[in-house]
C-alpha cells in the first residue's frame, strides 16, 4: 500500500507532466524566459526572452501573461511587445499574494491576432508576498 506522502508526490509528478505536455504546442519553439524583480515596491518585473535553441525565425511581437500556479488556470495578461525581447511589466494592483511565473506568446508575424504562434515559453516561478514592513513604510501605507 502507498504512504499518504508517496500518492501525494505521485500526484504531483503526473500534474508536472500533464503540465509539460499542455504547455508544448506541435510546431512551435520553445523560449527560455527570464525574470528579475526590478521594483518591489512597485511590483515591477523586467522580463526577458530568447529561444532555447537556434532560431527558427526573427519575433516580431510577443504577448507577456502573468500565470497563478496551483489554482486558477488562466493566465493574466500583462502587456505586448514589439520588435524587442524584453521589457518591463507592473504586476496588477491587489494580486492575490502566491506563487507565479511569467508566460510569453511569440509571434513572427506583427500581426499576432492571425493566430500563428511561433515561440512559447516560462519563467521559473517567483513567490508574490505581502510588502516588507520598510517597503510600506516608503510607500505610506505602514
Amino acid at each position: 500500500m502507498e504512504s499518504l506522502a508517496g500518492a501525494s508526490c505521485a500526484r504531483r509528478v503526473r500534474a508536472l507532466e500533464e503540465e509539460a505536455v499542455r504547455d508544448r504546442v506541435e510546431g512551435v519553439a520553445t523560449l527560455r524566459v527570464d525574470v528579475e524583480f526590478s521594483d518591489t515596491l512597485r511590483r515591477s518585473l523586467g522580463v526577458g526572452w530568447s529561444f532555447a535553441s537556434a532560431a527558427p525565425t526573427e519575433l516580431a511581437c510577443a504577448r507577456i501573461f502573468l500565470v497563478p500556479l496551483g489554482g486558477d488556470p488562466r493566465r493574466i495578461y500583462l502587456d505586448i511587445v514589439d520588435r524587442r525581447s524584453a521589457m518591463s511589466v507592473r504586476l496588477p494592483e491587489g494580486l492575490a499574494d502566491g506563487e507565479y511565473a511569467i508566460e510569453v506568446d511569440a509571434y513572427g508575424s506583427a500581426s499576432w491576432g492571425d493566430g500563428r504562434l511561433d515561440a512559447r515559453g516560462r519563467s521559473a516561478s517567483f513567490t508574490i508576498g505581502p510588502p516588507t514592513p520598510s517597503e510600506s513604510a516608503l510607500s505610506g501605507r505602514g
